[in-house]
């Protein structure tokens, strides 16, 4: 019998794994934005919605980091 123990480093890995392919799909969206040169403010929401998934990317990185204190 195989018995798997879900823990928080697995959830994180799914999160995480999650996260990039919107990161993915959203970088996609704003590079295609830029080379159709559509109006700034759709570009410009399309970034900041970018540079919030990759802060939640890095924050479930950072909550997975053990400090140690030398």
């Amino acid at each position: 019998m195989i018995i798997y123990y879900y823990t928080k480093e697995d959830k994180n890995k799914g999160e995480k794994g999650m996260l990039n392919d919107e990161i993915c799909k959203l970088r996609d969206k704003l590079n295609k934005s830029i080379e159709n040169g559509e109006d700034y403010e759709v570009t410009y929401k399309i970034s900041i919605e970018l540079d919030e998934l990759i802060a939640q990317y890095y924050k479930i990185g950072a909550d997975n980091t053990v400090s140690v204190n030398s």
